[in-house]
């Protein structure tokens, strides 16, 4: 599948990433105030990201083949991986 039909499969993976977040923000917290209503965009934003990471992830081990690769690879997911969610759980508690 190309990159640019694949790129299309972010969005509904996005919504529904934001969905799943509002719901699932909803379910713990039992509330659904601005903070909340911020992390899930930052969650469905990570969703629309998730495609293009994997396929950045695919183009790095095969530029450097072999464990270098795959260990560039996991570095940069884990890298973006843990800014999302780090961005998500400051701004869940953040306090006004």
């Amino acid at each position: 599948m190309p990159i640019s039909i694949a790129l299309w499969l972010g969005v509904p993976i996005g919504f529904l990433s934001y969905f799943e977040a509002r719901w699932l923000i909803r379910y713990c917290v039992g509330r659904f105030d601005q903070r909340e209503r911020r992390a899930a965009r930052f969650c469905g934003a990570f969703g629309v990201f998730l495609i293009p990471l994997i396929y950045c992830f695919g183009l790095i081990e095969d530029a450097f083949p072999g464990r270098l690769g795959t260990t560039i690879a996991c570095g940069l997911f884990a890298a973006v991986s843990f800014g999302f969610f780090g961005l998500i759980l400051n701004t869940l508690n953040e306090r006004k």
